[in-house]
């Protein structure tokens, strides 16, 4: 019996529609609906393996190159649906734990200061400027919890920043080498002082206000050793600002803060990222000390602790704030350094294989992710490459008829989903082509790690004045070598005299991945250059309205969209005439004077003219009390499209 023309999209049709209609009614909190999505789409990547192994793969001849090739992207996709899988497993459950923070915090705020936990305060730094420094210093000052004490841990022995920290009152913290980095650093401070409870801040990291007063009452429960909480970035990321994306979409590390580690949380499995946490002292001195056999010495934290029956608490809030990476060098010094810290777990008594813990800890600490995903992610853009050159199939008799029946509910139902459980926080296109551009240096990293695992330095994330701009000539050099391959290929298997895949439908499916693939590597080259940053100091967005007093007498409440030390933009109506210079009074009682410089629209620019230091430094404070973050428009894909295609022009 012949089967209805067209009767292939039915599939894909169902699974579809399933997630349109079905997926944006569930209560995404719920660990059932979770359990359900996540199950059916499972579901649907089993049936397209089992079918994809008995009609393309088990029929092959493994001793043959076509035989290789078809059984190496059958195991490059099984590796890639395991991975998903384990993913999927993890997201079943989720944690919120803001209403225990507020009662917490209720009860610190009754109690005297002096009955208030002790907590050291220590922010890390090697070779930041003041640019970096000034800022997150000033802001842990202004926290209002009434027992703490600030240290600076200079790892860069820089007199001008002892200098500083006298004349603020700041403790100052060095040490005659730099042995172990970051976590030997922290551990020399540890050896130094002697609060029960301490908080560790990387140079560019800074707290709000209240940010002990909701962390500090999670140790109250003594299996709690470390409180993390999420990194939030004033500046916009390299995708975002290399592709001049704006606010249109959402920061790349989002995803994994916002998502990943709340669902980790609810399995006891979530880990401490260094930055933003809160560490009990008699903990880590049970594991002698902040780790330092790897380069990631956070996550060994927690692998080491959960050992010894405590756990790390995350407290998915945003009350810290920092910056990403500002050039694409410094992002692929951090990746690379989180990568190779990943991979070195498997090799160390504590990581993962190491005894003590449970299956499900061992599952989801397993660097599956550094191991899969990015090589998987570049693998993915040679194999219709492949094809294109040489007619070697990576899925030998099936039909166009069978790729849109089995292949496609296959990428619906995995990712769905992952679009259904981020909120928004995960956009398939944008995620592939950031995860392309990491992929050409990451996956030497991944090689290098697994031939000889330990011997490379901690390299710091430069930030502020030594973060460098530029191109990354390797990664786009591999990622435009890539896109002439991919489309020199359509254009040969364009013409008749020179096409090299002869089916008709073949051609047809080797052409929908490869420009897929190709609308990929136009936003990894793009997003491998650096456009630069358009002031020296960090605008940070908000929307706190202030009383706008006019050097002319005027007075008029305005809101205040961005702020930074040296300048301000104020919303301002088009039609209304504006002073030259005028005085903002901040919520706090402060005040700041600027003179009017800019004028767009209905967007007024003022440069800020500071009389003294201290005003300065008022001014720093208030910016960081009032918990500023990148505020974000709603997400308008027709927007976002336009601003690719603006950016891809020119």
């Amino acid at each position: 019996m012949t089967p209805d023309p067209g009767a292939e999209w039915a599939p894909v049709l169902i699974v579809a529609g399933l997630a349109v209609a079905v997926l944006p009614g569930l209560p995404r909190q719920r660990s059932w609906a979770r359990s359900l999505a996540v199950a059916f789409a499972l579901a649907v990547a089993v049936r397209y393996l089992i079918l994809r192994a008995s009609i393309t793969v088990l029929p092959v001849d493994p001793t043959t190159w076509a035989g290789i090739w078809v059984w190496t992207v059958f195991l490059f996709e099984l590796a890639a649906i395991a991975n998903c899988g384990v993913t999927y497993l993890m997201l079943t459950r989720t944690s919120d734990h803001s209403a225990e923070a507020d009662r917490h915090e209720r009860k610190l705020r009754r109690l005297p200061p002096h009955e208030l936990p002790r907590v050291d305060v220590f922010l890390c730094t090697y070779n930041e400027g003041i640019e970096v420094l000034e800022g997150p210093i000033l802001a842990a000052m202004g926290m209002d919890y009434p027992n703490f004490t600030l240290w600076v841990l200079d790892d860069g022995r820089r007199p001008w920043l002892r200098a500083f920290c006298e004349e603020r009152g700041v403790g100052y913290i060095t040490r005659p080498d730099n042995r172990h980095a970051k976590a030997g650093n922290i551990n020399h401070a540890l050896s130094q002082t002697d609060a029960e409870l301490f908080v560790v801040l990387d140079a560019d990291f800074a707290p709000r206000r209240d940010f002990l007063m909701r962390t500090v009452g999670f140790f109250d429960d003594p299996r709690v050793a470390i409180v993390q909480t999420p990194h939030h970035f004033l500046n916009a990321d390299i995708f975002e600002m290399n592709l001049g994306l704006g606010d249109q979409s959402p920061n790349e590390q989002r995803l994994f803060f916002d998502v990943v580690q709340p669902s980790r949380d609810a399995w006891d499995c979530a880990f401490c990222c260094g930055s933003a946490s809160v560490q009990r002292r008699s903990a880590l001195m049970e594991v002698g000390g902040i780790p330092t056999d790897s380069v990631t010495e956070d996550i060994l934290s927690s692998l080491a602790l959960l050992r010894r029956g405590y756990v790390t608490r995350y407290l998915n809030e945003p009350l810290a704030f920092g910056l990403s990476p500002e050039s694409v060098a410094g992002m692929f010094v951090q990746r690379q350094r989180w990568c190779r810290g990943g991979l070195q777990l498997m090799f160390l008594k504590d990581g993962p294989l190491g005894s003590g813990l449970s299956p499900i800890q061992r599952l989801f600490f397993f660097p599956i992710d550094w191991m899969v995903q990015t090589p998987v992610r570049l693998f993915a853009v040679l194999v219709p490459i492949v094809f294109l050159w040489t007619g070697m199939a990576p899925l030998v008799g099936a039909t166009l008829p069978d790729l849109i029946r089995y292949q496609l509910p296959v990428l619906v139902a995995l990712t769905a989903p992952m679009i259904w459980l981020s909120g928004g926080r995960y956009l398939p296109l944008l995620s592939t082509g950031f995860s392309l551009l990491l992929s050409f240096r990451l996956v030497p990293t991944i090689l290098s790690t697994l031939i000889k695992p330990f011997g490379e330095p901690f390299r710091v994330t430069p930030k502020g004045s030594g973060a460098g701009q530029g191109v990354d000539t390797f990664a786009r050099g591999c990622a435009l070598g890539l896109l002439l391959l991919t489309m020199l290929g359509l254009l040969v298997n364009a013409w008749p005299e020179t096409q090299i895949i002869a089916a008709p439908e073949h051609r047809a499916a080797a052409s929908f991945f490869a420009a897929a693939n190709a609308g990929a590597l136009v936003l990894a080259i793009l997003a491998g250059r650096d456009r630069g940053r358009r002031r020296e100091a960090e605008r940070y967005r908000t929307a706190t309205p202030v009383m706008c007093e006019g050097d002319d007498g005027t007075w008029r409440l305005a809101p205040l969209l961005d702020v930074s030390a040296s300048g301000a933009g104020i919303a301002w109506p088009a039609d209304r005439d504006a002073p030259s210079a005028m005085r903002l009074h901040l919520p706090g009682g402060r005040s700041i004077r600027g003179e009017v410089v800019r004028r767009h629209g209905d967007l007024l620019g003022l440069r800020f003219t500071l009389a003294d230091p201290r005003e300065r430094d008022g001014l720093l404070q208030w910016i960081y009390s009032i918990g500023v973050d990148r505020q974000r428009a709603p997400l308008s894909l027709p927007l976002l499209a336009r601003r690719l295609v603006a950016r891809c022009l020119g």
